[in-house]
């Protein structure tokens, strides 16, 4: 049987709330359809998911040990604003920075000074697609500049993720069975050793809604990776992918608790932008816990607490996205 993703980010839908009202066009537009989506806050990782000592033995030398130390409040209004503005930019040199607008006032965050903020890694291999076949996954891998990624080859990929196939491989799509193709990798066909690793990434770095059944060529390139102990940028991943979300319609909002992360290093650098209209919820999504742990809590309005550490600005111009495949999240909106 295919896995279903939880749906319970759709209690996210009860706290994101109506602030587009208070901007001009065009921002008020964009609010409006981004206060029309679900958040997708990412997954507290319990001790008895799974061995933990044995994932943190794989996701170590990658740094991927950060998926697991996700546990934050999530401030929805913050969510709503960053997205609305959000855009990347690149220098002369190819080097790549965040840009949004909080309060009226413009930010932008060198990539490492972003994954700093999030905590999250950025060396190693740069890739971003959105596709599910593997041998689509180099159009979303840099060919020169400061992120140069040379990929393994789909099969090389495929021999450290996937178990043997035995025949012809189908889904059933629209209740239709659908024939896989040899670079389509079910989840169903992770192997064994992977599986509790994919489930983390999927749900703290892809945060999707939808149909579960087949793994991302990223993913799949991620489990490769740790697999092989060779280092994946995290950060440039995440920034492409936010940026791809603010170019669809429908797609949930990724990264709420670690974009938490973000607010309390720009509040604790600019204590004049706190504000009693940002306030803090705990978690609605359950964690990865073993099945009879998984209840959802209530969400508990609260107003800003702590605040982080400091990091330089800096900034310049815009970039583009990849297309989205028709079956990665078309489940996830409205």
């Amino acid at each position: 049987m295919p896995r279903k993703s939880s749906e319970d980010y759709k209690n996210t839908r009860h706290y994101i709330p109506k602030i587009s009202h208070e901007f001009r066009s065009p921002i008020k537009e964009k609010l409006r359809n981004l206060e029309e989506r679900y958040i997708h806050e990412g997954r507290v990782v319990f001790d008895n998911f799974t061995d933990l000592n044995y994932v943190r033995s794989l996701f170590h030398f990658v740094e991927f040990e950060c998926l697991l130390e996700i546990n934050e409040q999530v401030c929805p209004r913050f969510i709503l604003e960053f997205y609305s503005q959000y855009r990347l930019s690149y220098s002369d040199e190819g080097q790549m920075f965040v840009e949004f607008v909080f309060q009226n006032q413009y930010f932008s965050l060198s990539l490492e000074d972003f994954a700093q903020i999030l905590r999250i890694p950025c060396e190693g291999a740069c890739v971003f697609s959105d596709r599910w076949s593997l041998d689509e996954l180099v159009y979303g891998a840099p060919s020169e500049g400061p992120y140069q990624t040379n990929l393994p080859s789909p099969d090389d990929i495929i021999s450290y993720v996937r178990e043997d196939r035995e025949g012809q491989v189908t889904r059933i799509r629209h209740q239709e069975e659908i024939e896989v193709q040899d670079y389509q990798i079910l989840t169903r066909e992770i192997v064994s050793t992977l599986k509790p690793l994919e489930e983390i990434i999927q749900e703290n770095v892809f945060c999707l809604g939808g149909n579960r059944d087949h793994v991302p060529a990223c993913l799949c390139y991620m489990l490769y990776c740790v697999a092989n102990s060779e280092r994946f940028n995290l950060a440039y991943f995440m920034a492409k992918r936010m940026e791809w979300v603010t170019k669809q319609a429908r797609l949930i909002l990724p990264y709420g608790m670690l974009l938490t992360r973000l607010l309390d290093f720009i509040i604790g650098e600019n204590p004049e932008l706190q504000n009693e209209s940002y306030v803090l919820y705990d978690r609605v999504m359950n964690p990865l816990a073993a099945q009879l742990e998984r209840k959802p809590r209530r969400d508990r309005g609260t107003r800003r607490g702590r605040h982080s550490t400091s990091l330089s600005f800096a900034f310049d111009q815009p970039s583009s996205s990849l297309n989205d495949d028709d079956d990665y999240g078309n489940d996830e909106g409205t």
